[in-house]
This record gives structure tokens, sequence and C-alpha cells, in this order.
């Protein structure tokens, strides 16, 4: 009867040691209450009223203490995008100053360009994670807010000073430049003309430079856009000048409306010389390049299905079909591809230059 009393009595004292072991951690191992930080949030527009198509933004700012970190941004109650107003990606900016002692100003950037007049409230609100480091631990915690109701407005472009050519190209710094693939040239040479636009703002996919006072003693092609970046646009043009009397490329330009003047401006290249060094015309007859001494002639086009290697090579004086053949190359004749224009390529082979559509 003993030995059975003392089972008891030995279970209620593992118990014990159990308990008072619980509670013995070391002190940077206990539980740690979750610190208290707030965070809280405004916006505004910059600039507040932006005309159409002038590139603006929604600045959001969120007071935050200094030592926390913030994640998984998300912003509400936007107005519907559509066909009225295009949103970018959200933006970090740099931090700025708070007004309270040991806080700081996280500040996001909305990019936004308005495509029509606006004019309505916004109630916007912002949600996230934010998270502190302390004592060793890390805390997160999410949190959103219901931020003041923001005044959205775009004012129209005004209709006084608007070129009637006008595309809507906004913003503060237009640049255009041409330059020329050559500028040393006889009559009837074919001439690159290159157009390059340079911006900071908005320019629409629409726009078009005008070519301007170009001398009818060029043969001149439509300008085809060849490049298009969020800051630059370029063109090429083909010229032929016909005689020697084609001195001078065309006055290129772009108009623009410059929301810090408040006027519309207009982005010009003015035009270059050519110096001819004959006032012959380059040959456009119809030839045949023979290489030793046996003539190739056009394959007809039922023989365009065969090997490409084995095709001869059409050159001909500019980028179209109807025009003069230059030469008629062999397979094999080392060619150097100079430019291209519309499917057409032009190549520069020791017998001669011109365009072909071969590959």
């Amino acid at each position: 009867m003993r030995r059975n009393s003392l089972i008891p009595a030995l279970l209620a004292v593992c118990a014990l040691n159990a308990h008072a072991q619980l509670f013995s951690f070391p002190r940077s191992q206990r539980f740690q209450e979750m610190p208290q930080f707030t965070v809280s949030a405004k916006a505004h527009g910059e600039p507040e009223k932006p005309v159409v198509g002038e590139p603006c933004a929604i600045i959001l700012e969120l007071d935050v203490d200094r030592k926390a970190s913030l994640d998984q941004i998300r912003v509400g109650g936007l107005p519907e995008g559509g066909d009225s107003i295009a949103y970018g990606s959200l933006e970090n900016l740099a931090d700025g100053t708070s007004a309270t002692a040991g806080h700081v100003v996280k500040r996001i950037r909305i990019p936004v360009r308005f495509k029509v007049p606006v004019s309505l409230e916004a109630s916007l609100t912002v949600e996230g994670m934010v998270g502190v480091v302390q004592g060793g631990s890390s805390f997160f915690r999410n949190f959103g807010q219901r931020l003041a109701p923001l005044q959205i407005e775009a004012q129209p472009l005004p209709e006084h000073g608007r070129p009637a050519n006008f595309s809507g190209a906004v913003g503060q710094r237009f640049e255009m430049k041409q330059k020329l693939d050559r500028d040393q040239v006889r009559p009837n040479d074919l001439v690159t003309a290159t157009y390059t636009l340079t911006f900071n703002g908005y320019c629409p996919s629409n726009i078009y430079p005008n070519v301007e006072h170009l001398s009818k003693e060029f043969k001149a092609y439509e300008p085809k856009e060849v490049e298009r970046t969020d800051r630059r646009v370029v063109w090429t043009q083909m010229l032929v000048p016909r005689t020697a009397q084609a001195t001078n490329t065309a006055l290129v330009s772009v108009h623009y409306y410059n929301p810090h003047t408040k006027r519309y401006e207009v982005a010009r290249a003015y035009p270059l010389k050519l110096t001819f060094v004959s006032t012959e015309a380059a040959s456009t007859e119809n030839t045949s390049v023979s290489v030793n001494d046996s003539v190739e002639k056009p394959k007809s086009s039922a023989d365009e299905a065969g090997d490409p290697a084995t095709r001869p090579v059409v050159l001909r004086f500019a980028p179209s079909d109807a025009s003069p053949v230059v030469a008629t190359l062999p397979p094999g004749t080392p060619v150097k591809e100079i430019a291209t224009w519309n499917g057409w390529r032009r190549l520069e082979t020791p017998r001669a230059i011109g365009w072909s559509k071969s590959r």
C-alpha cells in the first residue's frame, strides 16, 4: 500500500517541475508584445489642374514610423479608366520629412494621363502591410485607410492658337533633328532622310511630321515611322533629286502644346544642303552584270519556288516593283545591306548599288 501511495506524489512533483521550466526561458526568448505603430495617408494631384494629354500623377503620402517598412501597397477608388483616363504603375519616390518626430513620409506616385476633360471627386482607399523589427523579432500587420475626398480635374486644350493639323502632342521639351545618308549626290540618286523627334511628354500614335518647302525638283516618297519609344519617334523618307537644282531638303516640323508656357509651339528641323558632284543623271537603264564573262538573267516567277541560293538578285533603282532595274546579280555575289525600307533592302555590291526584295 505504501508503494502505491508514492505514485501520485511523484506525478505531482513532475508536474511542478514542468510548470517551472515552462516559465524559465531566457528573457530574449519570451513572447514580445507587438509594437504599436500607425500609418496615416493623404493624396493630391501633381499638377492639380492638368490639361488633356499632359503627363501628371496622383501623389500618395503615407506618414509612418521611421523604423517601419511598407509592402504590398494597393490603392482603391480610382475613377474608371477606359477611354478617358490612362494609369501607370505605382512608383516609389524619395522619402519626405514628417512633422511628427521619429516618423517619415513615404511618397508613392501613380502616373495619370487624361484623354478627355474630366471633373470629379474620388474617394480613394489605401491598403497594405506594415512591418517593424524590434528586439530581434519581426512584426507585421495589415493596414487600411480611407482618404479624404480628392478633386480630380483635367482641362481641355485651348482653342486659341491651335494649329489646323495638331495631333495632340503635349509636353515641355520637343526637339526635331534631320540627317541624310549622303549629302554628295548626282541627279537621280536616292537619298534617305531621317527625322528624329525627341520629347518629354505625350506623343500620340497618329503624330506625323509636316514636310514643307520641298522643291518640285525632288521626287519624294511618303515618310514612314520606323521607331517609337516613350521618349522619341523616328521617320525615314526617300528623296530623289531629279536635277541639280534640288539643292535643299525639306523643312520638317511637329506642333505641340506646352503646358508650362500655355501656348502651342513648334519643333523644327531645318533643311540640309545637297552637293552635286555631277550634273549628269545617274543611270537607270536596264542592265545586267556579268561574272566570269557569263550573263545571268532574272528567273521567271515560276522559278521563285526554287532554292533562294540559286536565284539571281535583281537590284532596282528605288524600292518599288515599277522602278527600273539597275543590275541583275548572279548567285554567290557578295552583298552588304546598307538600308531597309518597307520590306526592301538596299544592297551594296562590287558591281552596283540598288534595292532588292530578295532574301
